[in-house]
């Protein structure tokens, strides 16, 4: 009797079994997951944005006015990307050398938001004064915010095509190099100037 020959077959047979049908399913489940996962990943990291929303605020047609003495007004027309609001964006003169034109620390008591916008109500802190301060306005003549000592002095706005933004200062700034820009002060990215 060839036991030895019947020990080998044995034996043989024995190292060729694979893994039981059941764990076998358990690693290709786990694969799968974490293949899905992976792939997940690389997908929302290609789709999702920066976080960072590109605006425009273009500025027109500036427009000088005297509404009372020792007051000039430039009023500008806006074309707004939609969706931009006050909460995003600040503004700034610059002089035709390139140089900050210092803004106004305070605006007079009467001109404030919802209020009517007059010459009366909004003018200028100081005759001869180059201190500045600017107003938004609705198509309807109401204040709707107020940029002043580097800020929006009410709440946040939604700055629309209808509006007017109105620089109002002491000293003319028509026509001598000075200009407007719009700069982010959010996460968002916003741009936009006009010469006054």
């Amino acid at each position: 009797m060839n036991t030895i020959g019947t020990r080998k077959n044995t034996w043989g047979r024995r190292s060729k079994r694979g893994v039981s049908p059941i764990i076998a399913t358990i690693l290709l489940v786990a694969i799968t997951v974490v293949l899905a996962a992976v792939l997940y990943v690389l997908i929302s990291g290609l789709t999702s944005s920066s976080g960072s929303t590109p605006y425009s605020l273009q500025m027109s047609n500036p427009i000088q006015t005297v509404p009372v003495a020792g007051t000039f007004w430039v009023t500008l027309s806006v074309n707004p990307t939609s969706g931009l609001t006050t909460a995003l964006f600040g503004l700034k003169i610059s002089d035709i050398n390139g140089n900050v034109v210092a803004g106004a620390a305070s605006v007079p008591a009467t001109c404030t938001v919802g209020a009517a916008f007059s010459g009366a109500n909004c003018p200028a802190k100081t005759a001869a004064s180059t201190n500045w301060y600017i107003v938004l306005s609705t198509a309807g003549g109401l204040i709707s915010n107020i940029y002043v000592n580097g800020a929006w002095s009410g709440a946040t706005a939604t700055v629309q095509g209808s509006n007017s933004l109105t620089v109002i200062t002491g000293a003319t700034i028509d026509a001598v190099g000075d200009n407007i820009f719009a700069f982010a002060t959010g996460s968002s990215s916003v741009t936009g100037q006009s010469p006054l």
